[in-house]
């Protein structure tokens, strides 16, 4: 998402669906989307103790305001999921560990990710419809996210891609 994105435009469909093969986008959009509604306090915190005769009126509302972040942000998470993709999960209680599930099964190695990026750059052509600076601009980025996996690439090999 761009930085002129207006938060009050957010909503559940800015978030795209979580087919298996968008995750990182998918993640990236979900936790924009929680963030910008308050309502990522059980992704962010642990769960608190159970509440006792004994719990103090500050300690009750932390518990609640709580466990309604992780209804809202389990609900959000599912919702946000194909059914296909849905069902390949055991119904978790914890949002945190939900999504903690879910990136165990879609996080990419770094060799598939790096191998991925290298197809993009190398077969990447310019197609005359984006202008020219898109089309360095998406390069440049692929070529930052490769030195980020510790795989360089020199500005004279981009000028010749």
């Amino acid at each position: 998402m761009s930085s002129s994105v207006n938060p009050s435009s957010l909503n559940l469909n800015t978030i795209e669906p979580l087919t298996g093969v968008n995750y990182r986008k998918w993640k990236q959009d979900l936790e924009i989307v929680l963030g910008v509604m308050d309502w990522d306090l059980a992704l962010r915190t642990e769960e608190p103790p159970a509440l006792t005769d004994d719990s103090t009126s500050n300690q009750k509302s932390k518990y609640e305001k709580w466990h309604k972040s992780n209804r809202i942000a389990l609900l959000i998470i599912k919702r946000s999921m194909t059914d296909v993709v849905r069902g390949g999960f055991p119904d978790e209680t914890n949002a945190k560990d939900f999504l903690k599930s879910i990136e165990a099964k879609y996080r990419e190695s770094p060799k598939t990710e790096t191998g991925n990026l290298m197809n993009a750059l190398t077969t990447m052509r310019y197609d005359g419809v984006q202008s020219v600076r898109e089309y360095i601009l998406k390069m440049v980025d692929i070529a930052g996210k490769l030195n980020a996996l510790e795989v360089p690439i020199s500005d004279t090999f981009l000028l010749f891609v």
